[in-house]
């Protein structure tokens, strides 16, 4: 049987990340940011999908508005922060995200493969997706490995305007 058993039915739906770690050269799992992650990943029925990362650990921008903070803000905000989406596609055991969109310009147009396993903790299931070995700009070999699990329903998906909150 095929890792993600029935496909895009098996991962689709809203995913938040559990485990963030990756590995340099066969190294212990390091946590990138300090190791507290978030994350929201998405894999939709029509074949889309987006994925967002953060460090919560930025600090604010001192404007209303991130283009309007200094740059120095911007390049802090930005290396605490991954985000693409565009679509994807099954090879193996594999999801392919065929990046259509990207915080890093330099994904676009490219597709990153991701090894799909399956894990359980007390009966919770648990999606683990792993980038194949890179080298890295300084030669040594990485392996990220990002552990999901699903995402609560919530309570009024898909309901707009959304419910007014009772007043003070």
């Amino acid at each position: 049987m095929r890792a993600y058993g029935r496909g895009m039915k098996t991962l689709a739906g809203t995913w938040r990340l559990v485990d963030w770690t990756f590995t340099v050269d066969g190294s212990r799992p390091i946590r990138p940011w300090g190791g507290d992650q978030r994350g929201l990943l998405v894999y939709a029925d029509d074949g889309y999908m987006a994925v967002a990362l953060m460090s919560p650990d930025r600090p604010d921008a001192p404007t209303a508005t991130l283009s309007s903070a200094p740059a120095s803000v911007r390049a802090t905000a930005a290396a605490g922060y991954l985000s693409y989406s565009g679509t994807y596609s099954f090879d193996g055991d594999d999801v392919l995200h065929h990046i259509e969109v990207s915080l890093l310009p330099n994904w676009v147009g490219t597709t990153e493969r991701r090894h799909v396993s399956w894990d359980s903790v007390d009966g919770d299931l648990r999606l683990v997706l792993s980038t194949p070995p890179a080298t890295t700009d300084g030669g040594r070999t990485a392996v990220n490995r990002l552990v999901w699990r699903r995402a609560a329903v919530t309570k009024n998906p898909g309901r707009w305007p959304p419910p007014r909150r009772p007043g003070p």
